[in-house]
């Protein structure tokens, strides 16, 4: 069964006193969660690639920690932003041009995670996951963010990916209130366990497990 506990940041939030805006309440939020998992031996994975500066944060996060050893993937739900591109007889990863139906807030957010050396997986996830899987199998996860919003590839990416994170690691579901399949998928897959969503505001996001 899952139950909901709300939790606060810190006294030693990365700033004191209440946010001025909903940007620098979110910052405040995202922070304290990375700072449960940054000492953690794990990835930064998230599913679901949109305009949310979410996994931004996180990145810059390990930046002003000085932490290089999580590496950082993405993997998007579909259709595919990506196309391969070779040029000086290697083959790279590109944002396909024109894309049609992404916003350039999302083009730019694929463009700097190429920059900060995330991950990008191509390809829907219900086959994108299983591969980057055999191709990593040693793949251990501290902190897994779900924005995906449907019902079926939330509960794909569950079934792969919550498995491999650790011990302390963290579960964002980014649209647990918001989306109703998204809601629905947790809910399976937590069926009949004893399994708390912690949450900073009843109204606003984001929802979180930690792991035992």
């Amino acid at each position: 069964m899952l139950k909901s506990l709300i939790t606060f940041p810190t006294e030693n939030s990365v700033l004191h006193g209440k946010p001025q805006n909903q940007t620098s309440e979110r910052l405040v939020t995202y922070f304290e969660l990375y700072k449960l998992i940054k000492h953690l031996n794990g990835s930064i994975v998230k599913c679901g690639i949109s305009s949310d500066e979410a996994f931004g944060y996180f990145s810059f996060f390990k930046q002003i920690s000085n932490n290089s050893q999580q590496s950082m993937v993405a993997f998007e739900k579909s259709p595919s932003i990506f196309e391969s591109v070779e040029k000086n007889n290697e083959v790279t990863l590109a944002v396909k041009s024109p894309v049609v139906g992404f916003s350039d807030a999302q083009k730019d957010l694929v463009q700097k995670g190429k920059s900060e050396k995330i991950l990008f997986v191509p390809g829907h996830l219900s086959d994108s996951i299983p591969q980057y899987l055999i191709e990593n199998p040693e793949l251990k996860i501290a902190l897994l963010t779900i924005d995906l919003n449907d019902f079926e590839t939330t509960l794909t990416a569950m079934q792969y990916l919550y498995p491999r994170l650790i011990s302390g690691g963290i579960l964002i579901i980014n649209n647990y209130y918001k989306k109703m399949a998204e809601n629905l998928a947790i809910k399976e897959y937590f069926n009949n366990q004893d399994v708390f969503v912690r949450h900073f505001s009843l109204q606003k996001g984001p929802h979180y497990i930690v792991k035992d």
